[in-house]
């Protein structure tokens, strides 16, 4: 079974990162006939908090965080969106927050009275549209429940081996800075860079460039990393 062909439910759950995955094949051609490229520079807005929510989007390209600024002044990431995600599914009349890139991103941007049209057309495409949204917020859910019990350590190597899901191999890029990280794991950008050294020094994982890694004792993090 290809990974176009998996129904929302076949899939493993994501519980720190969005993972909206993307609809069947030939929903998928539909979809781009009636989305339009856009693209960003680093740190551009996608949309900001409160602006109507008029599009989804799909990310082909880079990545993107979800931020919403809590009333204290600190900055909270809610998800990071990759390559196949869908940004907005959840949103109702206007974003509740902001959109931002990563690094350089290309997105689809996609109707939302359009995409009203072309499920009335093929219905299945809506049914996993409504998949991927409800997927995406259990997932949530998941994570807001496990890292009230997580230490930081646990936090970072559950981070991390969702990343390694994602990955094609060992290696995980690592788009997102350390204090990305913290704002999404509700850690310091410090705990952070303590918990890669300790992860780095204990051989778990090996620094390749700021942005990417390698995961060398994968037990060991999964140990970790499940520990909650």
């Amino acid at each position: 079974m290809t990974a176009a062909a998996l129904r929302p439910s076949d899939r493993a759950s994501q519980p720190v990162l969005a993972s909206f995955g993307a609809p069947p094949v030939e929903g998928m051609a539909a979809l781009d006939r009636i989305g339009t490229v856009v693209m960003l520079d680093r740190d551009s807005s996608l949309f900001y908090e409160g602006d109507a929510a008029d599009y989804y989007f799909r990310v082909i390209k880079g990545a993107v965080r979800s931020c919403k600024m809590l009333a204290d002044g600190r900055r909270h990431i809610g998800a990071f969106f990759l390559a196949g995600d869908f940004i907005g599914l959840d949103a109702d009349a206007i974003y509740p927050f902001v959109a931002e890139a990563m690094t350089s991103v290309t997105v689809m941007r996609y109707s939302r009275r359009k995409i009203d049209v072309l499920i009335s057309e093929q219905p299945r495409v809506a049914t996993y549209l409504v998949g991927i949204m409800r997927d995406g917020l259990c997932s949530a859910r998941q994570r807001m429940t496990a890292l009230g019990h997580m230490t930081a350590m646990e936090r970072v190597a559950s981070f991390l081996l969702e990343l390694a899901n994602r990955a094609d191999d060992v290696r995980i890029s690592l788009p997102m800075t350390r204090t990305d990280i913290g704002d999404y794991l509700g850690l310091t950008m410090e705990t952070v860079s303590r918990a890669f050294s300790q992860l780095k020094n204990e051989g778990i994982i090996k620094q390749q460039n700021v942005h990417e890694l390698a995961i060398v004792d994968r037990a060991a993090l999964e140990n970790l990393g499940e520990a909650a």
